[in-house]
């Protein structure tokens, strides 16, 4: 939730936005560099509520998009291919039921 919520409001998470991205991170492949989080809600236009559960669970692993695109190696993806089915299950499942929110 955290890399995924920007700070908003004066607070360090504006919560009213949860996981709808926005947080500017630094960029581990580049030093110096920041990269900015996504969306990740269930909102099918501007999150990830038109990807497949394959899709999600190959992203969060493997840090390809889709589309083919490549993530930013901040996103923690060889943690992640360490999780156990299961587990990947639970995640996913909570992101489906994250509410859908547009980002500008």
């Amino acid at each position: 939730m955290l890399c995924h919520t920007a700070p908003g409001g004066g607070k360090p998470f504006d919560m009213s936005r949860a996981f709808a991205g926005g947080r500017e991170l630094p960029e581990v492949a580049n030093p110096g560099s920041v990269t900015v989080s996504r969306n990740i809600t269930s909102d099918p236009e501007h999150g990830i509520g038109k990807w497949s559960d394959l899709q999600i669970k190959h992203a969060m692993t493997a840090c390809i998009r889709p589309d083919g695109t490549q993530l930013s190696r901040t996103m923690p993806c060889d943690w992640y291919a360490k999780l156990t089915p299961g587990d990947f299950d639970a995640i996913v499942a909570f992101l489906r039921a994250v509410p859908p929110i547009k980002t500008p």
